[in-house]
């Protein structure tokens, strides 16, 4: 009887109690793959002041406490908590800023962690090493390799073509080099895969492994308070610019104007929050538009239960998990054009409306489309719903990704496409 497979996992992206829903793809992934392996996982946690405490030592009365807040939060993240069966170690580590050398960050990860993932390999005796994200993971994963020797599995979801390799040349590099070093690469879209092979990546490492839904068994709905006439618009993610927040705000205002009753509901945080807040009160929406702030993961599927529509026009989207999530519910979708997850999910069947990017009229008129046609937003939920059941789900992710590792391992030990002896 073979053994489970003895994985080591390193993600900077990860839950926490702070943070409990960032990396949750990560989290889901490795519990369903408990069958097949078992993993430790490690998380390079960065520790470095933000901007915005640097900016308060100019003010003596509020920088004090603002630290000491600081510093309380860092030390409340436990090292070595995780989900039932999983083996989670948060390693901390420091390094210059996001803005500046983001591509060094696994040099700096590495440096702290060595003595760790040491120890780990001591005791654990690892098969392979799954590196999510190019940079910090996969760096700190090729150079622990230098000793460990085992496969090292990248995989890609989406900054690392996205930002990592576009903000320098240094972060170009860092990417390729992972790129060039990796025994296989997993990408999260078909729009991924493309960004890797034009980053040096081999055609024939890249393997296209969906993300998954699960929704729970009984979602308890509708959306808190919610009002009972009108329609609800949806959007979940990070409060940044490349999300298209504004221009659903934009969209919103001329859809009322045409006398749609609607209300917006954002759940998420981040730095444009103020700036979308500013927004809606400039364009008189008030009364529509209401800012749920960050959830935890199991927190927002009432949010999705109780949704018209779930609108979200990003571009740079890899993938986005969260369109997965609304078609699993029966929800119909908006993304943007020429965008990995959603173009994706728009070729297996007719359940996304796809506009262009950064253009109002565009999305408006989507919109309009699906308010005013009720039969067809019942179709296209019920497609997608399908869709969503039998091409995302974390089971078969986590079988193809087992295929993976049992082939990368077998052509490292010599055995061809055989299955490994774990």
């Amino acid at each position: 009887m073979h053994q489970r497979m003895r994985v080591l996992t390193i993600s900077d992206l990860f839950p926490s109690p702070l943070r409990p829903a960032d990396g949750i793809f990560v989290e889901h992934q490795v519990k369903h793959l408990v069958p097949y392996c078992s993993s430790t996982v490690v998380v390079p946690l960065r520790v470095f002041p933000p901007a915005r405490l640097w900016r308060l030592l100019f003010r003596p009365g509020q920088a004090g406490a603002a630290w000491r807040d600081w510093l309380k939060e860092v030390r409340s993240v436990p090292s070595e908590a995780g989900p039932k069966g999983i083996e989670v170690q948060r390693l901390r580590y420091t390094s210059p800023p996001r803005q500046v050398l983001h591509g060094l960050w696994g040099f700096f990860a590495y440096v702290s962690l060595r003595g760790k993932l040491h120890l780990l390999d001591n005791q654990r005796h690892f098969q392979l090493i799954h590196a999510h994200y190019a940079s910090p993971a996969g760096v700190v994963a090729l150079l622990a390799n230098r000793w460990m020797r085992v496969p090292v599995v990248v995989s890609v979801h989406g900054a690392d073509v996205t930002f990592t390799a576009r903000q320098n040349v240094l972060g170009r590099r860092v990417v390729r080099w992972v790129f060039d070093q990796a025994d296989a690469i997993l990408a999260n879209s078909s729009w991924t895969k493309q960004e890797i092979v034009q980053l040096g990546g081999s055609p024939e490492k890249v393997q296209i492994v969906r993300l998954g839904a699960e929704p729970p068994e009984a979602v308890v709905g509708p959306l808190p308070e919610a009002e009972s006439d009108g329609l609800t618009l949806l959007s979940i993610g990070y409060l940044t610019e490349r999300k298209g927040h504004a221009y659903v705000l934009h969209a919103l205002r001329r859809l009322l104007d045409q006398g749609h009753r609607l209300r917006y509901v954002i759940v998420g945080d981040g730095p444009r929050q103020h700036e979308l807040q500013a927004l809606a009160d400039s364009l008189g929406l008030t009364d529509h538009v209401r800012f749920e702030g960050y959830k935890r993961h199991e927190d927002v599927w009432p949010y999705l239960a109780g949704c018209d529509i779930f609108v979200l026009p990003s571009w740079k989207e890899a993938f986005g998990v969260v369109y997965v999530e609304a078609l699993s519910l029966g929800k119909p979708v908006v993304g943007c054009q020429g965008q990995g997850g959603p173009e994706d999910i728009r070729s297996l069947g007719d359940c996304i409306e796809l506009v262009i990017p950064r253009d109002t009229q565009s999305l408006t008129a989507a919109l309009q489309r699906l308010i005013e046609n009720p039969v067809r937003r019942a179709e296209m939920g019920s497609i997608g719903k399908a869709i969503a059941r039998e091409h995302f789900s974390w089971k078969r992710n986590a079988q193809a990704t087992f295929e993976i590792y049992q082939r990368v391992v077998g052509n490292r030990d010599g055995q061809g496409e055989g299955n490994p002896q774990v």
